[in-house]
């Protein structure tokens, strides 16, 4: 007895069993750690049963390490996948500043880069399934699939590795019997299934699922309308009334998203009239307020040069030396007093100074309202600013002119000769 409790305990542990029942009681204590939100342990726990270990009952050195999840019990094999990947999924949505708390900055940034690459599909397919992709659980895929969905920003890798399992497989086999006599017998451990496990309505309806997860949502991200169209057409295994929902489905994401890119553009459109209206708002008020600064300038520098223009010409004009001492003595021969001759003067300039000085005062009232109605004009009309920057410009253009000087200056002395003239005649008479 005391012999056979060794031989025992070892036949227990090579038995088909121990896998599964250690597959038991691991899921059962990782899922309440992770039911507690206690990740990190929940995540160690998992690690012994995915963790491949060398198979002491081959006494070669050859032999490959094995998992014991490869070697369970479907059952407990599906579980226990569907744990491991939703507590990925949960490690990754902590972030990167919790999940720094929990599991370190290394060791976070490492299960959230396998799960963003798609890394963790290769680790399930090569522990768990030996490398044979096509014989992963359907659950177990979906569930993958919908993991690399949610966490990757391409969807590339998960579009390869859903083409090539759906390609893995045949027609559904639905016939219960030789699996009911495969189960029926306890003493081999299950083996790896050569098909994609599809020989139960529960597969089946899985391996729907997963087509409905390809061409609904990875082919769409990846902008593959035509081949989602084109797989549900062609599908064995979806039937008329599955193809119809999906196609219109398919059609109506396609609407929705085209929608959502006409709104984008509209938004980017509206957003681009905005700005263009804001500045055009503020190069008005710039322009509004150069205008209502240059009139001004440009005003008081005219008044200034004319109210100068009109004095030197008055100083050669108005108090000739030489030729106006005829005009010095009165008519009886006697001269003229100081006080009635500088009289006379004064009378003769300020006569002409005056009106010139009005002249100005109403010339420089008259651009003033110019000026004022062309800025009340402005805000209504940009382009009357143009048209009235030529006027201006056109006016002392013309003012500038050499020829035009030149004329006003021939006018002005005619006028003067005629009243020295007459004036001169006068004298004479008065003389005579």
């Amino acid at each position: 007895m005391a012999n056979g409790s060794p031989m025992s305990s070892q036949a227990q542990a090579r038995s088909p069993s121990s896998p599964t029942k250690l597959c038991s009681k691991t899921y059962k204590n990782a899922s309440q750690l992770y039911l507690t939100r206690r990740l990190p342990e929940a995540l160690d726990s998992l690690q012994p049963i995915i963790t491949p270990v060398q198979d002491d009952t081959n006494n070669g050195d050859n032999s490959t390490p094995v998992a014991p999840i490869a070697t369970a019990a479907g059952t407990w094999r599906i579980k226990v996948w569907n744990l491991y990947i939703t507590l990925l999924s949960a490690i990754v949505d902590l972030g990167a500043e919790e999940g720094k708390k929990q599991f370190g900055q290394k060791e976070w940034k490492s299960i959230a880069s396998q799960v963003r690459e798609g890394a963790i599909w290769d680790n399930v397919v090569e522990v768990g399934y030996q490398g044979r992709e096509g014989s992963v659980d359907a659950e177990v895929v979906y569930n993958l699939a919908t993991l690399v969905l949610t966490h990757s920003s391409s969807q590339s890798l998960n579009q390869q590795r859903l083409e090539t399992y759906l390609s893995s497989y045949g027609q559904p086999n639905l016939d219960l019997t030789d699996r009911l006599q495969d189960g029926s017998i306890d003493s081999q451990p299950p083996p790896l299934r050569t098909t994609s496990g599809a020989d139960t309505p529960k597969d089946l309806t899985a391996r729907v699922k997963i087509i409905e997860l390809f061409t609904l949502h990875v082919l769409p991200r990846n902008d593959e309308w035509e081949y989602a169209t084109e797989f549900i057409n062609l599908s064995e295994v979806l039937d008329e009334e599955r193809k119809e929902i999906f196609l219109q489905t398919l059609e109506g994401l396609r609407e929705e998203k085209e929608r959502g890119e006409m709104r984008a553009v509209e938004l980017q459109r509206a957003k681009d009239a905005e700005l263009e209206r804001q500045r055009d708002e503020e190069r008005r008020e710039a322009e509004e307020a150069a205008a209502a600064a240059k009139p001004q300038a440009n005003g008081h520098k005219r008044n200034t040069s004319e109210t100068d223009y009109g004095i030197e010409k008055s100083r050669p004009q108005g108090s000739p030396k030489g030729k106006g001492a005829k005009s010095d003595k009165l008519p009886n021969g006697k001269p003229r007093t100081s006080l009635s001759s500088s009289g006379s003067k004064n009378v003769k300039k300020q006569d002409k100074v005056e009106p010139r000085g009005r002249q100005t005062q109403a010339v420089a009232t008259a651009l003033r309202n110019l000026f004022r109605h062309i800025i009340q004009a402005v805000s209504g009309n940009p382009m009357s600013l143009v048209r009235t920057l030529l006027f201006v410009v056109g006016i002392l253009m013309a003012m500038s002119r050499q020829d035009v000087r030149e004329r006003v200056r021939r006018v002005t002395g005619g006028a003067w000769q005629k009243v020295k003239s007459t004036v001169g005649m006068g004298v004479k008479v008065s003389y005579i």
